[in-house]
């Protein structure tokens, strides 16, 4: 039997997103591309979901947490694009021993 949470993986769009970004880092393309495009489709998908939550955490007075959360989305999202071309890159370094 699969394990859900892998068929769920595979419907996702953040999960193509990085293996598309590491099979591109693999076949060469620079870093200074493949890091930012990626950063920029997880965050496209991310933080969306943010917005609809913010008056309930002003309401709230939960600004800061707020903010400290959609700041840390950006940093996930930052380390998932980093992870991806360093995985491609040593990806495409193992291939060629």
């Amino acid at each position: 039997m699969s394990d859900p949470s892998f068929l769920a993986a595979l419907k996702s769009a953040e999960f193509w997103l990085l293996l598309v970004a590491a099979m591109c880092a693999g076949f060469g393309v620079s870093a200074t591309i493949t890091i930012p495009a990626t950063m920029a489709g997880l965050l496209m998908s991310s933080l969306p979901k943010y917005g609809p939550l913010y008056p309930r955490a002003k309401s709230a007075g939960a600004d800061m947490a707020f903010w400290a959360t959609v700041l840390a989305s950006i940093l996930i999202a930052a380390a998932a694009s980093i992870a991806a071309h360093v995985l491609g890159r040593l990806t495409w370094w193992l291939w060629g021993l």
